[in-house]
C-alpha cells in the first residue's frame, strides 16, 4: 500500500467502516493509477468501491456483483451482457430522482471538499441501496436499465480520424478493421483531418 493509498484509506474509513460490519470485511486499496486512487470493501458476493477521482474531479462510488467471487473488468461498452458495475449516481436518479440535484454539488478534490462527499454519499447508499448492503443486487439491476435508456437515446460510437491526403478507399477499410474490435451495437464512423504545410501570405 502506497503512501496515497494509505491516506485516502484513512480518510474512507470514518464514513464506510460501517461495512465491514455488513459483511464487507475484504479491504483492498489501489493507487497505481494517476487518475484514480481507490478503497474497496468486499463481502462474497459484491463489492463497493470508493475512489477519488482525478479525472472527474470528485469522488466516487462504483456498487459492484462479483463474478465467480472476483471483482469483474470494468465494461468499456454497454452490450447484451449483464451490467455488474454502476456508479451510485445512477441509482439515487433511479431510486430518487428528488436528490439528483444534490449529485452535481459533489465536486473538488481538496480534503474538506472530499469529507462533505464522502459523508453524502455513505448517507445515500444506506438510504436509497440497503438491499444491496444485505445481498440484494436490485439496484445494480436498476440502475443497468437506466443506463440502457440513455444509451438507446445515445448510441455508443467510436470516431475514427484518417490524414486527409489517405488513399481512396481507406474510409471503408478503416471502418471494418474498427468495427472488428467493438461490440455490434457500437457504430464506428471515419472522417479525415488536415495534414499538409498551412499557407502563409507573403510581405507586400
Amino acid at each position: 500500500m502506497g503512501r496515497k493509498a494509505a491516506k485516502w484509506r484513512k480518510q474512507v474509513e470514518p464514513h464506510f467502516g460501517f461495512l465491514a460490519q455488513l459483511g464487507f470485511g475484504k479491504v483492498d486499496v489501489d493507487d497505481s493509477s494517476f487518475w484514480s486512487l481507490w478503497v474497496q470493501y468486499r463481502s462474497k458476493t459484491s463489492a463497493i468501491r470508493i475512489s477519488k477521482s482525478n479525472e472527474f474531479i470528485r469522488s466516487e462510488v462504483h456498487l459492484i456483483r462479483l463474478v465467480d467471487g472476483e471483482v469483474p473488468a470494468y465494461p468499456i461498452w454497454i452490450t447484451d451482457d449483464r451490467i455488474d458495475w454502476t456508479l451510485l449516481d445512477n441509482v439515487v436518479v433511479s431510486r430518487r430522482p428528488d436528490l439528483a440535484g444534490e449529485l452535481a454539488k459533489q465536486t473538488g478534490l481538496a480534503d474538506q471538499e472530499l469529507d462533505q462527499q464522502l459523508g453524502f454519499w455513505a448517507r445515500v447508499l444506506r438510504e436509497v441501496a440497503e438491499d444491496f448492503l444485505e445481498g440484494d443486487f436490485a439496484p445494480l439491476d436498476e440502475a443497468g436499465a437506466l443506463v440502457r435508456s440513455h444509451v438507446a437515446e445515445n448510441p455508443q460510437q467510436v470516431q475514427v480520424w484518417i490524414p486527409s491526403d489517405a488513399p481512396a478507399g481507406t474510409e471503408a477499410a478503416e471502418q471494418e478493421k474498427v468495427q472488428g474490435t467493438v461490440p455490434p451495437n457500437v457504430g464506428v464512423s471515419v472522417r479525415r483531418y488536415w495534414r499538409g504545410r498551412t499557407s502563409k501570405s507573403k510581405p507586400g
